[in-house]
């Protein structure tokens, strides 16, 4: 793919910045222990126990850099950016390392945790200025460059070349054009040889299968490398990947583009941090169920089937906050629904007891889903699971989007006014936008949020 040298330098750079953010941390310990003396190398026996930090550091900085985007803006225009970026991580990293020594209870100086990010940051942008500089020059550009030979029908290929992205463009030296329909296959291995082409472009759209795989067929034989255009429209926020199916190449469209390894961390910390919430809330989830028990007749749990990952229904659990035979006068409520939608939303519902309004303004009915988390059907962050026959009312196709992901105790929504949003469509939106926006550091923001909304009870009633 065009992509792969990039992501290889990419990897590069990381590593190098891996190595600057470790000599930071070598350069912090010997201005802590020997001052302005730094070149005593003796001084480094009894800092032993510093040399473990000196992988962690190297992984953490660029993994963090990577996350601000710090590696996507490579050029003078975007210099700005990239230095918020750059000393946007190097807090993080240096907070995030403080947070690991506390959770592992080391004494090690702050001090040089502190001048870790200090040090390690004006390194690292020497480093970003230096590479550009070097990557600017023409021959190296000339080298960067892969030698394309686009391969279709010409009105295809000039709509394909419009498409492409400006480091796309800045990645190929363009050889010209093949069209396998009016021209000889001989003409093609000429232009191989001529061109002297590092890649071709086949452009499928208006080829028919015997033309391309000859053309195929003398690439695998001259050696070069085929980047195939299907010319399918991708989904809208899909992710494609390539794959083998029955022995064939085929194209994989993932609904979610989140990288899977950052969907597995997530999945291992909603595991980790709902086996932990339960057993420290146990006291206050026990002493709830009392209340409600001594308060108003039935149960203390309320369960409901819901509509999980793709519309799996699956039975979520809640303090109950209403009557026990709530659901039975929903239909008499019907009149006063204020949500504009399939979901059903009333200000001063009747139904609900007076502690069950506490219990939802400050969003303690939610807590027994903890549980659903910990059993995998849900995850800490991600849209709010509806009710089947709800779900079952969806009058547009990008409703079901949401379902594409696991349902989740808080979202978006909720941080955004919960109940004081009156159309689903608003509703939609949020969860949509949180789907196609997703990272990890947006989980943190807004579980972080959640936290003075469910204090504060806003938007909760």
């Amino acid at each position: 793919m065009l992509t792969h040298p990039q992501r290889i330098r990419m990897r590069l750079l990381q590593v190098a910045d891996g190595g600057l953010f470790a000599l930071a941390l070598w350069v912090a310990y010997l201005l802590r222990v020997t001052g302005v003396d730094w070149f005593r190398w003796q001084a480094l026996e009894p800092g032993a126990g510093y040399l473990w930090l000196a992988p962690v550091v190297a992984v953490l900085g660029p993994l963090v850099l990577a996350g601000q985007g710090f590696y996507e803006s490579p050029r003078p225009p975007h210099r700005l950016r990239a230095l918020f970026a750059l000393l946007r991580s190097c807090s993080f990293t240096v907070v995030g390392l403080i947070l690991l020594l506390f959770l592992l209870r080391l004494q090690i100086a702050r001090s040089v945790i502190i001048l870790v990010g200090a040090i390690g940051g004006p390194l690292v942008y020497l480093r970003y200025e230096l590479a550009f500089r070097l990557l600017s020059r023409d021959f190296a550009l000339t080298q960067l460059r892969r030698r394309a030979l686009w391969v279709g029908r010409p009105d295809e290929n000039r709509q394909l070349r419009a498409t492409l992205t400006r480091i796309e463009r800045d990645t190929l030296a363009d050889s010209g054009d093949f069209d396998p329909a009016t021209q000889p296959l001989g003409e093609f291995v000429r232009l191989l040889h001529e061109q002297s082409v590092n890649v071709v472009i086949l452009n499928l759209a208006g080829v028919d299968r015997a033309q391309a795989t000859q053309v195929l067929a003398a690439c695998a034989t001259e050696g070069v490398e085929v980047l195939v255009r299907p010319g399918l429209a991708a989904l809208p926020s899909g992710h494609v990947t390539v794959d083998q199916f029955g022995g064939e190449a085929v194209l994989y469209y993932r609904a979610q583009s989140a990288p899977l390894g950052h969907l597995l961390v997530k999945q291992l910390l909603d595991y980790a941090a709902a086996a932990l919430l339960l057993v420290l809330l146990a006291p206050l989830l026990g002493l709830i169920a009392l209340v409600i028990r001594l308060t108003s007749p039935g149960p203390a749990l309320y369960r409901q089937v819901r509509a999980g990952l793709n519309g799996r229904s699956f039975r979520m659990l809640k303090f109950r906050s209403m009557q026990f035979d709530a659901e039975s006068q929903q239909a008499g409520l019907a009149d006063r629904n204020e949500m504009r939608g399939p979901v059903f939303k009333v200000t001063a519902d009747p139904r609900v007891t007076p502690f069950g309004r506490c219990l939802r303004r400050h969003s303690l009915d939610e807590l027994p889903q903890l549980w659903n988390v910990l059993r995998g059907e849900m995850s800490l962050v991600g849209p709010r699971p509806l009710p089947l026959h709800e779900v079952q009312r969806f009058d547009q196709d990008t409703h079901r989007r949401r379902l594409s992901v696991k349902p989740g105790l808080t979202c978006l929504w909720q941080i955004s006014g919960r109940n004081d949003i009156a159309d689903f469509e608003d509703w939609v939106r949020l969860d949509l936008a949180y789907i196609d926006q997703w990272s990890l550091w947006l989980d943190c923001k807004i579980l972080l949020a959640t936290l003075p909304v469910a204090l504060f009870g806003r938007g909760g009633r």
